[in-house]
């Protein structure tokens, strides 16, 4: 009919005569147009407008929203990449510089500007700067996380993901070790603070204190429980790092706040249990038993085996002038770390399984078409995510378990009353 507009289903792409001096015929392939929005594809297919207006649509949605380089581009149309260079600018299209390619690369993603307060930019900088490890990338802040832990996995997505798009993958490193591999890119602009080499703000109360130790903890720190000569148990609490402006705040802050607090350092090149330090490691101590119990009391900790660490801690240190026999403990201590240890061990057998699939998906990545290439890569992505919240829920239920038999058998063996408190009734 007369004035209707006609759209032709996608088959092996369409062919517009555009006209920028010299009239030639472009052939956009179908690959080409499934990558473009739905939008934008209605409007390429739209017979009724202008050829050149088409051409205009198709190369602005691609090169401004989707990122596709002008030299990816000119190959995909069969057309010399100066000469499309010239016609972008005939048709006025905004073209992307590398920081707005590098803003615009997760568009689909929420975002966030930080509004948190300042205990909330603590926890974010410590998680960071302890496991986590920060780099500029162009005008953008990447943190990244690597670790074979599947809660502390889903932890870095839950504290930075209200903010921004997290990114996971299964890793191996050049020992054949396998890792869950989280990412995200935060704007300089309003996130720059990660890049500083100090703390993003004073630890001047107990609320910042206690939200950076508690993802200090977490994220790089240990509960310990040992025995002493076989028969008594010490304690201690130790955080560990490489770099001195992220420890030596939180030793002056403990300091401050009472804690009977040592720091020592390893200095690069000492042999230990994981062989020789490559840079200097510097160790918060706190092993006192009054102090040890007094953080853990004030600690919220995420981590199931290091919550559990800490609930039998403080438990046992019910009244921490009395000494802690390691019989008492031990059992629970050693089974929190089995279970943890089981968990590891069949987080990295997914993680083998995912990461064979993913290097299976990359040697194919020149024989299937880039959004087919994209597609499964995100179903990867999908997979690995349900493979963590897999692991989480099979083992939430063998922690909780372990948390009722500790708090049943501590409640049955409530300390008896003092003869002095005999005396007063």
């Amino acid at each position: 009919m007369t004035g209707e507009r006609v759209t032709r289903p996608l088959q092996a792409g369409i062919k517009l005569r555009v006209d920028f001096g010299v009239p030639r015929e472009i052939v956009v392939p179908e690959e080409l147009l499934a990558m473009t929005s739905e939008k934008a594809k209605r409007m390429v297919m739209d017979e009724a407008l202008d050829a050149n207006q088409r051409f205009k649509v198709l190369i602005e949605n691609l090169h401004w929203s989707k990122s596709v380089p002008v030299n990816k581009l000119s190959k995909y149309i069969n057309v010399p990449r100066t000469t499309l260079q010239e016609w972008v600018k005939r048709m006025n299209v905004r073209v992307r510089d590398k920081i707005t390619a590098l803003q615009l690369a997760n568009t689909k993603y929420a975002k966030r500007d930080f509004d948190g307060d300042d205990a909330e930019k603590l926890r974010l900088w410590y998680f960071a700067h302890t496991d986590g490890s920060v780099i500029q990338n162009g005008q953008q802040v990447l943190v990244v996380l690597g670790t074979p832990d599947p809660y502390l996995a889903l932890l870095f997505k839950e504290v930075f993901g209200k903010y921004r798009y997290v990114g996971v993958a299964p890793y191996r490193d050049s020992k054949g070790n396998y890792a869950w591999k989280l990412w995200t890119y935060l704007p300089i602009r309003g996130y720059s603070w990660f890049l500083e080499k100090c703390i993003p703000t004073p630890i001047d109360n107990d609320v910042k204190l206690y939200n950076a130790l508690s993802i200090t903890i977490d994220a790089e720190g240990s509960l310990c429980a040992r025995s002493r000569e076989g028969r008594t148990t010490e304690f201690e609490v130790v955080l560990y790092n490489e770099k001195a402006h992220v420890v030596e705040p939180l030793y002056e802050a403990l300091k401050q706040y009472g804690y009977r607090v040592r720091l020592h350092v390893t200095v690069k090149g000492t042999t230990i249990n994981y062989g020789r330090t490559g840079n200097d490691c510097y160790h918060i101590s706190i092993y006192a038993k009054a102090h040890v119990k007094r953080l853990l009391s004030n600690v919220e900790l995420a981590l199931p085996q290091k919550r559990l660490k800490a609930l039998l801690i403080r438990h046992a240190l019910r009244e921490p002038s009395e000494p802690v026999y390691w019989s008492t403990i031990e059992p629970f201590y050693s089974e929190v770390e089995a279970v943890h240890e089981e968990l590891l061990m069949e987080s990295k057998r997914v993680l083998k399984s995912l990461h064979e699939a993913w290097q299976a998906l990359k040697r194919r990545w020149k024989e299937v078409a880039r959004t087919q290439y994209e597609e499964e890569r995100n179903k990867l992505r999908d997979k690995a995510w349900r493979g963590l919240e897999a692991l989480k829920e099979k083992y939430d239920g063998r922690f909780e378990e372990l948390k009722k038999r500790i708090e049943a058998y501590f409640q049955a063996h409530k300390p008896l009353l003092t003869e002095h408190v005999f005396k007063i009734l």
